[in-house]
């Protein structure tokens, strides 16, 4: 087991204390947790499968910093991104899928989400500015919310299965985090990708002055 993993257990454990790894910081480390699987600890975090047609990533990364997450990602995996799944469409989630795109040999890669995920990028880039300000006043940042969305190429409702590269992957709607959420099951090797369905808080009920969740 990985430090990544070990330090999950242990927290899930009680073994080690929340506040000395206070879930809002990322590590920016890269573990290996499943054979062709890679998790990257982030700010949100990523999972990638390598398959035989190339990577199947489960979000790609924040608008902050999905370069530096795609930094530690390769510092390891090279093989080319075919395709990247939202789990949903807030901002730390689905950005940096243009950095793939640029590096060499690569080809335009399939975006898969919920449909809901294009209405809450048309309501964002409406609300621009509402949504800058609070912001700067949830996160104490002063960084401009971002007014353009790499929109998804393949959309769902209820449920989606697709293979690539002999992988196959089964994503399931949910209301959770927000109304435009999906986890993601790869059966062959057992690992379920939740998203923001699950954080180190419960309920999750939401935050002031944004739209409201689904905690039960």
């Amino acid at each position: 087991m990985g430090a990544i993993r070990e330090v999950s257990e242990s927290l899930l454990s009680g073994a080690l204390n929340p506040e000395d790894y206070p879930p809002m910081v990322p590590r920016f480390e890269r573990e290996e947790v499943a054979p062709g699987v890679h998790f990257v600890s982030a700010f949100a975090n990523v999972v990638a499968f390598e398959t035989a047609d190339g990577l199947v990533m489960v979000d790609v990364g924040s608008f902050l910093f999905s370069e530096r997450t795609r930094e530690v990602l390769r510092s390891d995996v090279k093989a080319p991104l075919h395709s990247a799944i939202y789990t949903h469409g807030h901002v730390d989630h689905c950005f940096g899928v243009e950095h793939y795109e640029a590096e060499p040999a690569a080809k335009p890669v399939q975006i898969v989400a919920h449909s809901a995920v294009k209405r809450r990028f048309d309501r964002y880039k409406l609300t621009r500015g509402y949504n800058t300000h609070i912001n700067q006043r949830q996160f104490q940042v002063g960084h401009e919310f971002p007014g353009e969305f790499r929109e998804p190429s393949v959309t769902f409702e209820e449920s989606l299965e697709f293979s690539v590269g002999g992988r196959t992957f089964q994503l399931r709607h949910s209301l959770g985090e927000t109304d435009d959420h999906a986890w993601v099951w790869e059966p062959q090797s057992k690992v379920l990708c939740t998203g923001d369905l699950f954080i180190w808080a419960s309920p999750n009920c939401g935050n002031p002055q944004k739209a409201q969740r689904y905690p039960r």
